[in-house]
């Protein structure tokens, strides 16, 4: 029998009271006796003053998981390593690209922190997992590897580009996503949603065939939508079994109150220091 299934958000845009809000994102999944971290967060300090209020000992982990090559989701990865030099990584061969977010011709560069790329390009071969595929990395954890992009109105969620003139635009193909199945069902661990909720969701059901989705969890990264991205992203949102919303991070304020409105009494948004059990 699967399950328990714990969950505790250590960074996050909203904090509880105790704990330091930041543009970040990281969350302790524990199942299967396995205390996996998904994504660092953006400050190492935050990462490290959350996990303390949290009680959660960061040098008890065994396994980090990086979404996606993002600077707020891969910040704490130095302090990681340096507190379990023999940490198991899993990642994307692409997650350490230089990319860019591009702005009325202004570049900003929203790669991981040099430091954090220097550390995993120092890592021992055998520590650092490059995911390409679907891996199980215990009985009831399964780490996607990317995400087909099915629908025709789901995009990235930004201006996201490879390069500063904005001639190549950046797919995100690094990102990943970490499903917890359970007897009741899955819970759907996402980082930015790059790929496109409905497509992540979409192949959650392929990949689990009537299974019911216990809850989704992360960020939704809707707040650059289009009105017509919304509407189509809704009436899909309405026809899956999904019992539970916890937007976070960069769902956007317009689309986490879409998302009150259109789940009534299913939705519980994320702040650092909330804590599930499925």
């Amino acid at each position: 029998m699967s399950g328990p299934l714990r969950i505790v958000i250590l960074s996050d845009n909203q904090a509880e009271p105790g704990f330091v809000p930041e543009h970040g994102f990281a969350m302790l999944i524990e199942m299967d006796q396995r205390r996996i971290l998904f994504d660092c967060g953006k400050n190492t300090c935050v990462l490290a003053a959350n996990a303390d209020a949290a009680g959660v000992d960061l040098s008890g982990i065994d396994g980090l998981v990086l979404s996606h090559g993002h600077y707020d989701h891969t910040g704490g990865i130095p302090h990681l390593l340096e507190l379990i030099p023999t940490l198991p990584v899993y990642c994307h061969p692409d997650i350490r690209q230089t990319r860019y977010s591009i702005r009325e011709a202004k570049p900003k560069d929203i790669s991981m922190p040099p430091e954090s790329s220097y550390a995993l390009e120092k890592m021992p071969a055998g520590n650092l997992h490059l995911v390409e595929e679907p891996l199980q990395l215990s009985k009831n954890l399964l780490l996607s590897g990317p995400i087909p992009r099915l629908t025709e109105y789901e995009d990235t969620g930004g201006p996201f580009y490879l390069d500063t003139g904005a001639l190549q635009a950046d797919l995100l193909n690094d990102e990943l996503v970490l499903l917890c199945s359970l007897a009741e069902g899955i819970v759907v661990c996402t980082g930015c949603s790059h790929s496109g909720i409905v497509n992540i969701l979409h192949w959650t059901q392929k990949r689990f065939p009537g299974q019911n989705i216990l809850a989704v969890i992360g960020g939704f990264h809707l707040g650059n939508a289009s009105a017509e991205r919304m509407h189509k992203t809704f009436d899909a949102l309405r026809n899956l079994p999904v019992r539970q919303w916890i937007p976070c991070h960069c769902t956007g304020e317009a689309a986490s109150a879409a998302f009150f409105r259109e789940f009534p009494g299913q939705v519980c948004p994320g702040a650092a220091g909330r804590r599930w059990e499925f």
